[in-house]
């Protein structure tokens, strides 16, 4: 959990004969991630086997079947699972019989589309026509007279009149333009049709109908058949989904898993009489893969370990169910390499808290925890489970910070100080009616975040919470650096940041010190008449600290930059900069709640006023004002809790650029194995 697991390098080396029953077994034990090949003088790529083209062909075509049903394998979950030899046997007859129930259906549902855009464009031709009022058989070519008919920006009738008389235009109003018909005899076509080409003309093909009513209700019977037999046809197609859906996703599944197989070559080095596979494996599998492959193969091919490491392993993360659903969220951020430590199980703790202390509130925590389980059974995707879950996890932490707040859905209660007196004053909220009803007149919260000695220690809280954490993402590159490179470079290259977070600490802590004891210093040293510095126990613990860590940080970084590392000392100031970023974790809290108090205030203002409408408007007011909140208190709290891992915390320690243990093989959800 604290680490990625432990992989081996193997070699892989046979007979090339053996290479397609090798793949089987790889497959079947799921746990060697193949490396990618170099070629040599005497071993090149491979290529696929010989059933590799004929299954490729097979589930392109079963996946197009399967969009154009709009089956997503992910949000099926089955109800049963089909034995290999079952789906061996029945494959190419339902290959056949998809085709004609599915294949041919479509392409007849792609004619039908193809004939009503047809209809639809001679829908488009004809209304024009209609408006200008002639009927279709006049507006043909005569022996000695050329007939233009089309649309036009304005009348050309002046314009044609300067080169003859011997015309006839009928222009009406269409939409924006003209629609019209020019009539003129045939020596003087093409001088015309020059003048109306500047007038805007595009010609409309005049169909070859009598009528155009008649025409349009033709069209118009027309499209309603092709519609009932497209409806119909999409009733038989769904009819076979429902039907046969299972069985087609066991067959994708079943000729996925025979495609991956017969490419295996295409991952490994062969020769005329020989083949060389080169991955990784975990450890502890190991005498498995080994046991597998050369008892499966009587002996025929050897698997060996390969001690000379210098390709970087890939990253196999060791979690368990409740902090894999974390995996993603910190995977987006960097894959650690093997030898790093893995965040998730930190994340999986530190983000929950975040987030719960940001919104802190039983309400929109319960609406959270709520809304996350009804999209859980909405969406079966591995990456939406693990999302909704992160969710989840939040949505529960907020109830109990909400609960150690005594707030839901905004403060019940605030804090104040009146003639120097410590009282407790009751905020507006919809939900005191309620409380009362059921013999609840008061609410102590355990820590009223909104009383202002409160907000204090909470600010001290959330920057001491910020120091200890990015030094402890130091700690963690202490240990990375000094797994991978030794104690030396670990003192220099992480110590020197830890001591440095120390001295950080220890000022932000005597300034703290010296402002809740007031002006008088505890150890006062006079550097002034008048005035004295309020030196404590924390500022001279930092003194040294900032020494050493200065020496360490000369002798770490002047070897390799010269002066130029000095100058990257000021980075340490950053570091501050980020200790206050933690002030955040208060800061979008208190957001929240004093949006969830405006609201109430004005939303029970208004339902406590004159009735009628105000009713309405009021209870509206909190709907709105509560939804927005409840949306921004997911927003917020969550991209803030990121940052503050991926800004604040990873780059401590987390080098990334690893690569996800991807095995050869699969997890089979519709077929049997």
């Amino acid at each position: 959990m604290i680490k990625p697991e432990k992989m081996g390098k193997i070699s892989i080396i046979g007979p090339r004969d053996y290479l397609p029953l090798v793949s089987e077994v790889l497959y079947e034990i799921n746990a060697v991630h193949i490396g990618s090949p170099a070629e040599e003088e005497y071993f090149k790529v491979g290529i696929p086997l010989e059933k590799a083209s004929e299954t490729s062909r097979s589930l392109v075509l079963l996946r197009s079947y399967l969009a154009h049903l709009k089956i997503d394998s992910e949000k099926v979950i089955p109800t049963r699972k089909f034995r290999v030899d079952e789906v061996e046997r029945e494959i190419q007859s339902k290959m056949d019989e998809f085709q004609r129930e599915i294949g041919e259906k479509i392409e007849k549902q792609r004619k039908l589309t193809e004939t009503v855009k047809s209809l639809d464009e001679e829908l488009r031709l004809i209304e024009p026509l209609k408006a200008l009022g002639i009927p279709p058989r006049l507006l043909k070519d005569y022996k000695n007279i050329r007939c233009f008919v089309g649309l036009f920006t304005a009348d050309p009738s002046e314009k044609i009149r300067d080169v003859t008389s011997d015309f006839e235009a009928i222009m009406k109003g269409y939409k924006k333009e003209l629609v019209g018909a020019v009539f003129v005899r045939r020596e003087f076509e093409e001088e015309v049709f020059g003048i109306l080409q500047d007038y805007g003309f595009r010609e409309i093909s005049v169909p070859d109908i009598e009528d155009y009513d008649s025409r349009v209700r033709e069209i118009e019977n027309e499209k309603a058949s092709i519609e009932d037999e497209r409806k119909r046809i999409e009733s038989e197609i769904e009819e076979v989904k429902t039907r046969e859906m299972e069985f087609m996703l066991a067959m994708e599944e079943y000729l996925s898993i025979e495609l991956d197989k017969s490419e295996l070559p295409l991952k490994a080095l062969v020769s005329k009489y020989a083949f060389f596979i080169v991955g990784f494996v975990p450890e502890k599998r190991y005498g498995e893969v080994k046991s597998e492959i050369e008892s499966k193969t009587q002996g025929k091919v050897a698997v060996e370990r390969i001690e000379d490491i210098e390709e970087e392993p890939p990253t196999l993360l060791n979690n368990p169910p409740i902090i894999r659903n974390f995996e993603g969220v910190s995977t987006m951020f960097a894959v650690p390499k093997q030898w790093e430590v893995d965040p998730t199980a930190i994340m999986a703790i530190a983000f929950p808290i975040f987030f719960g202390m940001m919104l802190g509130d039983i309400g929109y925590g319960l609406l959270i925890t709520i809304l996350a389980l009804a999209l859980k059974k909405a969406f079966k995707t591995e990456g939406m489970q693990q999302l909704l879950s992160v969710a989840l996890y939040s949505g529960i932490i907020s109830i109990i910070f909400g609960i150690i707040y005594g707030e839901c859905f905004g403060p019940f209660v605030r804090g104040v100080e009146v003639n120097h007196q410590h009282v407790v004053e009751h905020l507006p909220h919809f939900l005191w009616p309620v409380l009362n009803a059921i013999g609840i007149h008061e609410v102590h919260p355990i820590f009223d975040r909104i009383e202002a000695v409160n907000v204090v220690l909470l600010l001290v809280l959330t920057l001491l919470l910020g120091a200890s954490k990015i030094t402890f993402g130091f700690a963690i590159g202490f240990y990375n650096v000094l797994k991978h490179h030794g104690l030396k470079d670990a003192i220099l290259e992480k110590g020197t940041w830890i001591i440095g977070m120390i001295m950080l600490t220890s000022v932000i802590l005597g300034f703290i010190y010296n402002q809740a004891n007031g002006v008088k210093p505890p150890i006062p040293i006079p550097i002034a008449e008048g005035w004295q510095a309020g030196v404590n126990e924390f500022y001279i613990v930092a003194l040294p600290l900032a020494l050493i860590g200065f020496i360490m940080f000369i002798a770490a970084e002047v070897p390799k930059m010269g002066v130029v590392g000095l100058v990257l000392g000021v980075e340490i100031l950053t570091w501050l900069g980020q200790i206050m970023s933690y002030a955040r974790l208060l800061a979008i809290g208190l957001s929240s709640v004093y949006i969830a108090f405006v609201m109430n205030f004005i939303g029970i203002g208004l339902l406590g006023s004159k009735g009628g409408i105000f009713l309405v408007i009021g209870a509206i007011v909190l709907i709105f004002g509560h939804t927005v909140n409840l949306i921004l208190g997911i927003l917020d709290p969550g991209l803030q809790s990121l940052r503050l891992h991926y800004v604040e915390f990873f780059p401590k320690f987390l080098e990334g650029g690893g690569k996800l243990f991807e095995p050869f093989g699969r997890k089979r959800r519709f077929i049997e194995g």
